[in-house]
């Protein structure tokens, strides 16, 4: 990506996750207090498969004071790289093959940064479907939906072959606009899709048992949501001052407290168990997204 007045990025696939890190940046070029993340890009384009997802796009973007840099392109994959700078591989995992044997379309990403967060699909296979790896810039990278407030865990694998320091700089600079940035090694990249990529969702049902148990004793829906939700961000905040789960454990619960008995019960249910499974079943799952492709 060279250093000029306008430069473009192409969201190739514009699901949850792509909608979620484009929605991200956008945020972040309107931030003053923010730094170049997102401003490392001028334009966008937001290339789908069908008017409606372009519709549904379109509408997610609204709010944001540089909607009008995004272009959406329907069935216009080639066209979208052409004018690019940088893409964001982002469409189902399923697809990406039939994407790049699209004609003109491996001449089109050449040279170019091509950041993909397809969970399961290693960089060799991406290089392997391109042709000739030694052509491309492929780097990976797994955020989660929390793009879209500009927090999310995202982690990046680092290359494993020499990558030009520009375009490593762009794709950190990208993500640290939606959130905190993790580098590992390949081998971690399925651990950490299931760490940073699924887990809100399992947050998401802890959180909907407690306002479930809540709402069961006589709490409104809305507050028991709100309360659990801001209850949630200040233990993790806690949790990232102190480096310890265990600390924030033994400061609640107090002898013979009624936190203690809740903890009793939580063990009784087997929960951490249920919960370090549901990680580690999604971890394996990821991995075979991947072995499926190369199938």
């Amino acid at each position: 990506m060279t250093k000029r007045e306008s430069n473009t990025l192409a969201v190739l696939g514009c699901g949850a996750l792509g909608t979620a890190i484009l929605s991200g940046i956008l945020a972040s070029m309107a931030d003053k207090t923010a730094d170049d993340s997102g401003r490392l890009f001028t334009n966008f384009t937001a290339c789908v498969r069908r008017k409606e997802t372009g519709a549904a796009v379109s509408d997610k973007i609204s709010s944001h004071a540089n909607a009008h840099k995004v272009e959406i392109l329907n069935k216009e994959n080639l066209r979208g790289v052409k004018q690019a700078d940088a893409v964001l591989l982002a469409c189902q995992t399923h697809l990406y093959k039939a994407l790049f044997d699209e004609p003109g379309m491996r001449e089109a990403l050449k040279k170019k940064l091509i950041i993909s967060v397809l969970a399961g699909v290693t960089t060799a296979q991406l290089e392997a479907a391109l042709g000739n790896g030694e052509d491309y810039f492929v780097i990976r990278a797994m955020p989660n939906i929390a793009c879209f407030v500009r927090d999310s865990a995202t982690v990046i694998e680092k290359p494993q072959r020499t990558f030009p320091e520009a375009l490593l700089h762009v794709t950190d600079t990208v993500f640290k606009a939606v959130g905190s940035v993790f580098y590992i090694q390949p081998s971690a990249y399925d651990i950490c899709t299931a760490l940073c990529g699924s887990s809100p969702a399992f947050l998401a049902v802890f959180i909907d048992s407690m306002v479930d148990g809540a709402v069961a004793m006589g709490l409104s829906h809305k507050d028991a949501v709100d309360m659990a939700a801001c209850t949630m961000r200040g233990a993790a905040s806690l949790m990232l001052e102190s480096g310890n789960p265990w600390t924030i454990r033994h400061q609640v619960a107090s002898p013979g407290g009624s936190t203690m008995q809740g903890l009793l019960a939580l063990e009784q249910g087997n929960v951490r168990s249920i919960i370090s499974n549901a990680l580690m079943v999604a971890a394996k799952e990821a991995k075979k997204l991947g072995s499926k492709e190369n199938a």
